[in-house]
């Protein structure tokens, strides 16, 4: 951080330089005592502060700094990283946005501010301020890098590839250059210049992390492209299929399922993942071509967002990919439709999402995955997992469920005051809360929710009916008991894709709850769930006016939470009077069978498309 001079501050560095940092706090706060409207000794206070781990007391600190002087730039640059760490990265954009407009030659600050931009995804600012740092440092290679680092985000394959290879001739040692250049060149459909990328890493910097993934997916891209290329008989006909299998995600989940029906019908598929080959193998049909055996592609088939898609030369791109909100990111469309030949998504509200961004309807599809009971959960509810007060959760006459990762779309804040607002203490209800996700401070996180929940209501959690918060991860059994468990799902979501948890509560018999909006109203309506009304509005973090950065400059959709209120309420006092069947409305209209043979007809229509409309880079659209 930033340092000052003042008449005792060569003294207090002195103890900083030797180690000495308590003794050097304490002599920082009795200067600050004795000089309590000097903005100097406010500003090394804060410094001491935030390197003791009292970050909200430095912000204190620095903040009336800045307001005693506000031309003081070392105590707003240290103001904005102290409010970085702390995870407020609105504020912390405000400091470094002001001091460029009063200092627009102050390079750090436009450093940060690019910083800041780019993780809470506002791409575009991001560019524009990192392009003013290259002013201030032309031919900085660090600096090149951080831009072609939101290119890449953006999508601007061909700018950032100039960017990397001009990094290449001035600092060739560039590691993290080198793998970002490779990485580039597997987004566009280049793998022999990725494998040649990866190799001069290799070299370079054998030790790098994408050294190894990055050679191998070169170079089993290289070995599909020359097998699909080849007339040797032998090679059996089918489609590569590239997913997260291996890992515990929504993507996954449908990767795997898809990949079963699919099996089941007698396709051939070679499964790639999302980092190498593939660890994840499902049980084949008898006689069936093995998932990890050479065969000759016909097209590619990828489950993953456009970002991660990797084309392969000479055989179309199929992508299968979801979102959730009214209009998917426009760099999304320009990444797809330079690159990746169709585009499949689960229901209209995604195709509506991606034509609103720019994107050719001709060149999108729709297949909804399929529905049914998962066997696990059909079992008898658990008689011992009890609630927070010590009774058990079977024994609540109403059980609502919620599964969501510790994200702002999921609406986590929403629930949490709508059920602060509908329930009593004594209502014989519980909601079973399943988070997942949040990193090493979920508990934490979660709590500091709840407490700015309570004030922000006026009503206290022990005012209302139980919540049984999990938050330890749990196995496939686990899982299948909170399922078991409920009597209702809950999602008050400001988006969804498709929803997995939802639909399989719903296969299971659970009675659903769930806003009127996106994936919902493909397999929802009156009959089947009580639907909450919604209308659109910014996408910002609870209680915040940060940008949730997938969503940056998007809207989402908003329940209403007067709505939800009344239908919670109601369904509490009388459960019986207020049930609706959703089983019969989700697994009788969306079976894997039927998802199977649409997504194969969808690829038999790539097939015919040829060898691929993969733009290369330096030759757009």
């Amino acid at each position: 951080m930033a340092a000052t001079t003042a008449t005792s501050v060569p003294a207090i560095n002195e103890l900083v330089r030797a180690g000495r940092i308590e003794e050097a706090l304490a002599a920082s706060i009795e200067l600050a005592r004795c000089t309590p409207d000097d903005p100097v000794a406010l500003n090394l206070l804060g410094v001491l502060l935030h390197r003791s781990g009292q970050s909200a007391e430095a912000a204190t600190a620095l903040e009336k700094a800045v307001q005693l002087s506000p031309g003081f730039a070392e105590a707003r640059l240290n103001l904005g990283i102290v409010q970085q760490t702390r995870g407020l990265p609105a504020e912390a954009a405000d400091q470094f946005r002001t001091l460029v407009l009063l200092n627009p030659q102050h390079a750090m600050a436009e450093e940060r501010l690019g910083s800041v931009l780019h993780s809470q995804g506002d791409l575009e600012g991001a560019d524009r301020h990192l392009r003013r740092l290259l002013h201030l440092r032309p031919g900085n290679p660090d600096s090149l890098y951080q831009l072609a680092v939101v290119l890449v985000s953006r999508g601007d394959f061909d700018e950032a590839t100039d960017l990397l290879a001009s990094i290449r001739s001035v600092a060739p040692d560039h590691a993290d250059a080198l793998a970002l250049l490779g990485q580039v060149w597997l987004a566009v459909g280049a793998p022999d210049k990725a494998a040649a990328t990866f190799n001069e890493l290799a070299v370079r910097r054998p030790d790098h992390s994408e050294v190894r993934t990055g050679m191998a997916r070169a170079g089993l891209y290289q070995r599909v492209a020359a097998d699909s290329a080849s007339t040797a008989r032998g090679l059996p006909d089918g489609y590569v299929v590239r997913g997260p299998f291996s890992v515990l995600s929504g993507y996954g989940d449908l990767a795997q399922r898809f990949v079963r029906a699919m099996l089941g019908q007698g396709a051939a598929l070679r499964l790639i993942g999302l980092r190498e080959d593939e660890t994840w193998r499902p049980e084949r049909p008898e006689g069936g071509v093995p998932t990890d055996a050479p065969l000759r592609a016909a097209a590619s088939l990828s489950f993953l967002t456009p970002a991660l898609t990797e084309p392969i030369p000479g055989l179309p791109t199929v992508n299968y990919t979801m979102f959730e909100g009214p209009r998917v990111p426009r760099f999304w469309a320009r990444c797809n439709a330079a690159h990746h030949d169709l585009v499949v998504v689960p229901t209209d509200s995604s195709r509506l999402a991606w034509i609103a961004a720019g994107y050719p309807a001709d060149r999108l599809r729709v297949c909804p995955p399929g529905i049914e009971p998962h066997p696990g959960d059909l079992r008898e509810p658990s008689r011992h997992l009890a609630g927070p007060t010590g009774r058990l959760i079977a024994d609540y006459r109403v059980r609502m469920l919620n599964i969501s990762d510790f994200i702002a779309r999921k609406n986590i804040d929403g629930l949490l005051r709508v059920w602060l607002r509908a329930t009593r203490a004594d209502d014989d209800a519980i909601l079973i809360l399943k988070v997942g996700k949040g990193g090493p401070t979920l508990a934490q996180d979660l709590s500091r929710l709840f407490d700015r929940t309570a004030r922000h209501v006026g009503r206290g959690f022990d005012k209302a009916a139980p919540i049984a918060v999990l938050t330890s991860r749990l196995d496939e059994a686990g899982m299948s008991t909170l399922y078991a468990l409920a009597t209702h799902y809950w999602s008050l979501s400001h988006g969804e894709g498709w929803d997995l948890p939802l639909t399989r509560a719903g296969a299971r018999g659970a009675a659903l709850i769930a806003p009127a909006h996106s994936a919902y109203t493909a397999y929802l309506d009156e009959t089947a769930a009580h639907l909450i009304p919604a209308g659109t509005g910014p996408a910002l973090m609870p209680y915040s006016r940060a940008a949730y950065p997938p969503f940056h400059g998007l809207d989402w959709w908003h329940p209403d939470e007067d709505a939800a209120t009344d239908i919670l309420a109601r369904i509490i006092r009388d459960p019986d009077a207020e049930r609706r069947d959703a089983r019969s409305a989700l697994t009788g209209r969306f079976t894997w069978n039927r998802a199977a043979s649409t997504l194969s007809d969808i690829m038999e229509e790539a097939r015919g498309m040829g060898r691929g409309m993969v733009h290369p880079v330096g030759k757009r659209p």
